[in-house]
């Protein structure tokens, strides 16, 4: 296979710091213009208050179509997709409840797969759980521990959802265990 043919950051960058300004307003015009996933990344770094419910639900139907695309649930769900979709949106818009509630829709649509099809492809399990503690990370943080009540109730029917899933996921079980312990030094609740 031959390799892609691709100038080195620091050899753009130095052309991008000689470019004028008209030059590379065209360059971003053209990669806007050229995919969705420009003109979605654009859009989230700069769309800060107006428009900002409307690119996250962009990028939370992205996720959710890797399981359930419009016509039915997928054959082979790809889960490089969605955890792309979530990383874009974190690094573009840099929302931190946005990027929770992404993870988290990613989280529970690979249980609802997994429930719904008895199975799921080892990306997707893993990613999951890797998605989870993402979530963890995030709730660990100052602004994280802020939001932490906005997320309970989700987290609370995640952890329901893995426990008595045909096969648990530990990892899930125990990231939301271990925030429930942290931040209320007391048991989740059985429902």
């Amino acid at each position: 296979m031959a390799e892609e043919a691709t100038l080195k950051w620091s050899e753009l960058k130095k052309l991008f710091q000689e470019a004028d300004q008209k030059e590379l307003i065209n360059l971003l015009h053209d990669l806007y213009k050229h995919s969705a996933d420009n003109r979605r990344y654009v859009t989230a770094r700069y769309a800060k208050v107006e428009g900002g419910s409307e690119i996250l639900e962009a990028y939370r139907k992205k996720v959710i179509n890797v399981y359930y695309p419009p016509r039915g649930a997928a054959s082979r769900p790809r889960y490089s997709v969605a955890k792309k979709a979530v990383n874009d949106y974190s690094e573009a818009s840099g929302d931190i409840k946005g990027t929770m509630n992404l993870a988290l829709t990613l989280v529970e649509n690979v249980l609802k797969y997994r429930r719904e099809f008895s199975g799921i492809d080892e990306k997707s399990y893993v990613g999951g759980s890797e998605m989870m503690e993402k979530v963890c990370e995030l709730i660990r943080t100052e602004e994280g521990q802020k939001l932490y009540p906005d997320f309970r109730e989700r987290l609370q029917k995640i952890y329901q959802d893995s426990k008595n899933g045909p096969y648990g996921i530990a990892t899930i079980e125990y990231c939301i265990s271990d925030l429930e312990y942290d931040f209320f030094e007391g048991e989740l609740q059985d429902n």
